[in-house]
């Protein structure tokens, strides 16, 4: 999920094909590890390690070509598949409908099962110790780490976005982010302490090392969407109730009287964002009109979407007060 724009001499992606229609990059560090893996695996006469990071390549793509196939299916072509150290990315346009990118997400997950059904499938019908045995049993167990791992409620990995989503779909797009950012810091301080106290060890460590690095990933995305928490950040933990927009009180008179609640957001931090970042977010825009939003970059989209979302803001409040 992790992807730079190349950069850095270390952010390069090398082209190595197009595959159903769809390109595929492959990121320099992940060539490098696949380069040191494989000759420490003949320097040591073990097809098991000459195996096994082919396999985990192998697996991580097909997910991905889940999440970029389905994505085809509902009308949205891929731009392509990256596949780097810490897992790849499927590079997909907006404007799907959110049950269709529900749909796009839970493929990559669906995948990995159902590899992991099939290597289970090839172990049970082979013998032990023979080498479809092996590819069988490395495909199970590499397929089960990865649906385990994607489907956790972890922003940016699939049960993350899922998860995010479905709030999205039942309380609209600013609950879903406010309601789906807690619970994901909250289970990587869980899965980090879990890796430090449980597990120990190398995997503890590395446990620690991906849960550190998700937390800083979401952290940002805290400060990009921090005017959405004004009750704090731990204040939305409750994925279960729907926001409470407007509420019924009975008048003196015995009538049904709609009460407005006021307006999240236009505070000082909107009206700073919006002054600093107004001729920035104007050019984005102009840009946005000539090429369209799908040629911004990442980092453009979330400056445009944290600017207009600091704008209506603003005016609500004014609206409001008025």
């Amino acid at each position: 999920m992790f992807v730079g724009d190349g950069s850095h001499p270390l952010d390069k992606q090398f082209h190595v094909g197009r595959y159903f229609g769809i390109p595929l990059y492959i990121h320099i560090i992940l060539v490098f590890f696949l380069g040191f893996e494989l000759l420490s695996a003949v320097f040591r006469g073990s097809l098991w390690l000459m195996m096994w990071p082919i396999i985990i390549v192998l697996s991580v793509y097909l997910h991905e070509l889940g999440h970029a196939l389905s994505s085809a299916h509902f009308g949205a072509r891929p731009h392509r598949i990256v596949l780097h150290l810490f897992g790849g990315v499927a590079e997909v346009p907006g404007g799907l409908r959110i049950k269709q990118e529900l749909w796009v997400i839970a493929w990559g997950p669906i995948v990995s099962f159902l590899l992991m059904a099939m290597g289970y499938t090839v172990m049970k019908v082979t013998s032990p110790g023979t080498l479809w045995y092996v590819v069988g049993l490395l495909f199970f167990r590499i397929n089960l780490i990865l649906f385990l791992f994607n489907i956790l409620p972890i922003y940016p990995l699939d049960g993350g976005q899922i998860t995010r989503q479905w709030m999205t779909m039942r309380m609209g797009r600013d609950e879903g982010i406010r309601r789906s950012l807690p619970w994901s810091m909250a289970f990587l301080i869980a899965a980090g302490m879990f890796g430090l106290i449980i597990l120990r060890g190398s995997l503890g460590v590395l446990t620690l090392i991906i849960a550190a690095f998700l937390a800083f990933y979401n952290h940002q995305q805290y400060m990009i969407h921090r005017h959405l928490f004004t009750k704090g950040f731990w204040g939305y933990m409750n994925p279960f109730g729907a926001p409470k927009r407007r509420t019924s009180s009975r008048s003196s008179h015995g009538h049904l009287r709609v009460v407005e609640d006021e307006p999240q957001g236009g505070g000082l931090a909107d009206r700073w964002y919006v002054w600093w970042n107004r001729k920035k977010a104007e050019k984005i825009m102009r840009k946005s009109d000539e090429v369209g939003i799908d040629k911004l970059s990442k980092e453009e989209r979330e400056i445009l979407e944290r600017y207009l979302d600091a704008k209506i803001s603003l005016r609500q409040k004014k609206n409001y007060m008025n």
